[in-house]
């Protein structure tokens, strides 16, 4: 039998624009900074990053901001991540982060039943879904 883990507990992502990627992240997903790390502040480094972290699940997304990124937008055509993907407990909590998308401005995907799909400031793709094999 292989050995188990317990799940995802971090997600590192490259951004752009630090401060404003931190804001976008605070205040729309109610993320709150954890630690942050600048000019290699806790080990030698060419990149910045602020660890946020979830309320609510505990989820850790790092946002670091490398020295040597070119500046292209996210594009999940490429190799490595396509797409994070939030659960959400409920129906009506989905309805409730669609109005929530909706109130801060930010464009999405809104008459998928069971799915609501959005982008970071970098284009990331994010989604919220609901399985509708829970129940509510």
């Amino acid at each position: 039998m292989p050995p188990t883990f317990l799940g995802v507990r971090y997600i590192g992502l490259s951004v752009r624009d630090l401060p404003r990627s931190v804001a976008w992240y605070r205040d729309l997903l109610d993320f709150e900074v954890e630690r942050e790390n600048y000019n290699g502040s806790a080990w030698p480094s060419d990149w910045d990053e602020v660890l946020l972290r979830h309320p609510g699940s505990g989820l850790l997304i790092g946002l670091l901001a490398h020295a040597s990124n070119p500046g292209e937008m996210f594009s999940e055509f490429g190799t490595g991540l396509d797409h994070l993907e939030f659960e959400v407990a409920s129906l009506a909590e989905l309805d409730a982060w669609r109005h929530r998308l909706y109130d801060f401005g930010v464009a999405h995907s809104g008459a998928w039943p069971h799915i609501v799909t959005f982008r970071d400031p970098d284009n990331i793709q994010l989604e919220f879904f609901w399985p509708p094999s829970s129940g509510s």
